[in-house]
């Protein structure tokens, strides 16, 4: 395939300015801790840090390291945190602070210690958002993003099939793909890659990870329908100098990971996150002759280089590389087997290249007027074949996005703008020799073949606005409008609206309203379909472009109603949401209207999703946090056959999370779900024995794990997940003989675990924090 120029344009440009631009500071980076019993400096996770004032504010990360944004005119800095005295800053030209907290007494008898949930809502934004640090990652084993949710009860998370171990999240009862997943407010997780990008960014490169419900900031782009997941990758400026962690687990499954951070000098500093992961042995669980996850390996690794002047400008670039090989199917399948009878199987082969780069501006007295620049390049290729099915393809994209922001008049208004500009190059190929492929045309007709191709490329310039009005009291009012021409579908427009209202000291309204726009990558986002014997249908095409439907359009609104308290001197908070999702377009797949068909088409009726979800945070008793939920959904669309439930989505969920920590570093996680029954797609077609019933079992989930911390430097931790051994009892249709036509193979219909109870261990070792006082 040839190379595309434009693709290196933004590289290229950005690490020219880079090199040649200068400005003023724009951050105040700082500090936080308090003394332990030895007197000796602890990072205090948690604490809150603002304007006097103002709405602007951070919180502390797990290292007690904040970087928050300049205001004009204000000098008065608070640092807070419940159970400590607030410490109040004036801040003149200083880069960097340091703030110690002390504990304060109640009553001369009771001490209150501080507390804040490892994953809590970020009080002082309009948009509904939770943060989830780095200790709430370390509840789990957490091995790459698919597997970060295990303890949050607003992401779920799915296999798409019962062979390729391929994870996806759901938010608000909507497929992943619904979700924008952002590195850094940047793009990360899309086209190509929506279907394996999750398990292509480890945990332990991941220093906190922001969860929006509905959808997002016009400035991140139009593309979030059921909200965005924003990674926040590990950064020089933050990080130890030295960490490694090592897992494995009963199965095999083994990775080692290291980063490392040095500062070259006082102005240069980089980070180098190093990934390595193997599954060397075959497992089958429930003899069914399939591999429960298939066999493969990964290597990965980013380098980001940081710069500061301390009296000017900062800027920042980074270079990723990634190979990912898997194969799996049958058991005992080889290459000799290939596009054979003798045995199936299957293979999935990536390999990934990005480049990016971030300046910023601020001008000089003006601390509230900047400019920043956000670049990045990716070079993504897929190659797989599912039986006879072979599917692959290259992907080219390039992102440009410019920010200027600014104040009228004064600070209670504010503004951001600019423009940006998506490029992207897909070619994309499916075939099968024993099977054809039919498209619907234009002008009625019907086409069936062996083979077609995808290709597409898009080229997609846009503007935004949005107004920030805040009366930093009680009224907190976001509104944000970005206009997109994408070059195969016109002109997008993307109106956003989010509004915060303080009700009481304790109490917060946050209500939301606005349109997600997105092109459907249909065959990534739906390997399951590959991996089965359905003839694929292409029906009620609504364009001539890529798959031949339109964009996915839907209007998505949102109430969220949070209430913190304090009961017997400890705090907690309570949640209330409800999101509806109403598409416009949607390019839809069908399994119920024949089990030898997979019908994709564009939508004629109604597609829409409720979602009510209450939470409960509390910290029982000294270091012992307990986390409840329940949520209710209803996802509907029109498929051929009517109005139905979207299949394999549990109408009610239960969630329960306990955390409890020791004085002498022991910690011990618990986490409990209950989900309810499922709706399975019409099987009624296929011969007695291959036949499912058509809803699920309700069913309850278990995993715990136990952490011991050793001085600053060494963790060990031991899990198990899926502690009550339940798993699905024949997961995939025609397993027995797939290449019999009328045993109709599928391995999509996936409601629960494929595989038992598993065991892991692992350990964390890190030397130090760099921090200058």
């Amino acid at each position: 395939m040839k190379k595309n120029w434009i693709q290196i344009i933004p590289i290229v440009v950005g690490l020219m300015l880079l090199c040649s631009l200068s400005g003023y500071t724009q951050k105040l980076m700082g500090l936080v801790v308090e003394k332990n019993a030895e007197g000796v400096d602890q990072p205090l996770q948690g604490a809150n840090v603002y304007w006097l004032g103002t709405t602007t504010g951070v919180s502390t990360g797990d290292n007690g390291v904040f970087m928050i944004d300049r205001v004009a005119n204000v000098s008065t800095l608070i640092v807070s945190f419940v159970g400590y005295k607030s410490d109040t800053l004036t801040i003149t030209n200083q880069a960097n602070v340091k703030v110690l907290l002390t504990s304060e007494r109640v009553l001369d008898e009771v001490t209150v210690q501080g507390w804040r949930s490892t994953s809590a809502m970020d009080q002082l934004k309009p948009i509904n958002t939770v943060i989830m640090t780095e200790k709430e990652l370390f509840k789990a084993a957490c091995c790459n993003l698919s597997e970060s949710f295990e303890t949050n009860p607003s992401v779920d998370v799915a296999f798409t099939d019962a062979i390729t171990g391929t994870r996806q999240i759901q938010m608000l009862g909507l497929a992943g793909p619904n979700t924008m997943i952002s590195i850094e407010n940047m793009p990360g997780v899309r086209g190509l890659a929506g279907s394996q990008g999750i398990q292509f960014i480890p945990g332990t490169w991941i220093n906190s990870i922001q969860v929006t419900k509905g959808v997002g900031s016009v400035v991140n782009g139009y593309e979030s329908i059921a909200g965005q997941i924003n990674v926040e990758l590990k950064k020089p400026e933050e990080s130890e100098p030295f960490y490694l962690n090592a897992y494995v687990n009963e199965s095999g499954r083994s990775e080692l990971n290291a980063n490392a951070t040095v500062h070259t000098s006082d102005k240069w500093a980089t980070t180098l996150l190093l990934h390595g992961s193997t599954r060397p042995f075959e497992m089958d669980q429930n003899k069914d002759s399939f591999l429960d996850f298939p066999t493969g390996s990964q290597i990965n690794a980013i380098n980001r280089w940081v710069y500061n002047s301390g009296t000017g400008w900062l800027g920042q670039f980074g270079f990723k590389a990634l190979s990912d090989t898997k194969q799996g199917g049958q058991t005992d399948f080889t290459q000799e087997d290939k596009f054979t009878t003798n045995r199936y199987g299957f293979e999935i082969n990536t390999k990934r290249y990005e480049a990016w780069g971030k300046l910023g501006h601020q001008f000089k007295g003006q601390p509230y007027k900047s400019i920043g620049l956000q670049l990045s390049t990716t070079l993504h290729q897929h190659d797989s074949y599912f039986g006879f099915t072979v599917h692959g393809g290259e992907e080219h994209s390039a992102y440009v996005n410019l920010i200027y922001q600014s104040i009228i008049n004064n600070n209670a208004h504010k503004f951001k703008t600019g423009v940006s500009f998506l490029y992207d190059e897909v070619e994309e190929q499916l075939s099968n020799n024993t099977m054809t492929i039919v498209e619907e045309q234009p002008d009625g007709s019907w086409l069936a073949s062996n083979a077609v191709r995808f290709d597409r490329t898009e080229k997609i310039p846009g503007a935004f606005f949005e107004y920030d009005y805040d009366n930093h009291k009680n009224i907190q009012v976001v509104a944000g409008m970005r206009v997109d021409y994408h070059n195969l579908f016109g002109t997008l427009f993307t109106p956003r609206l989010h509004t915060r209202f303080l009700l009481s000291e304790t109490t917060t309204l946050r209500a939301s309203a606005g349109r997600g726009i997105r092109l459907a990558n249909l065959l990534t986002e739906n390997t399951g379909v590959l991996a089965s014997a359905r003839q694929l249908i292409f029906s009620n095409r609504t364009s001539q472009y890529g798959y031949g439907f339109k964009p996915d359009m839907a209007w998505n609104y949102g109430v969220n109603l949070s209430q913190d308290f304090t009961l017997d001197y400890r705090s907690g908070s309570i949640t209330l949401d409800y999101f509806y999702t109403d598409f416009e377009n949607q390019a839809v797949l069908d399994l119920d209207r024949s089990t030898r068909e997979a019908n994709f088409f564009g939508l004629q009726g109604k597609s829409y999703s409720h979602s009510l979800q209450f939470q409960v945070d509390y910290e029982l008793i000294r270091r012992f946090d307990i986390r409840l939920a329940y949520r209710w959904l209803d996802v509907k669309t029109d498929y051929l056959d009517g109005l139905l439930q979207r299949p394999l989505i549990p109408q009610h969920r239960a969630f329960a999370n306990l955390a409890y920590e020791t004085r002498n570093e022991w910690k011990f996680d618990f986490t409990v779900q209950w989900l309810g029954e499922q709706r399975i797609a019409n099987t009624s077609l296929n011969e007695v024995q291959n036949q499912l019933p058509t809803t699920s079992p309700d069913y309850v989930l278990m995993s715990a794990q136990v952490t011991k911390d050793f001085a600053a430097r060494w963790s060990l931790y031991v899990g198990v997940e899926n502690l009550t051994d339940y798993t699905l009892e024949n997961p995939i249709i025609g397993a027995n003989d797939p290449f019999n036509p009328n045993n109709n193979f599928d391995t999509s219909f996936v409601w629960g675990p494929i595989f038992g109870r598993m065991v892991y261990a692992g350990f964390r070792y890190r030397i130090g924090v760099t921090h200058n006082d």
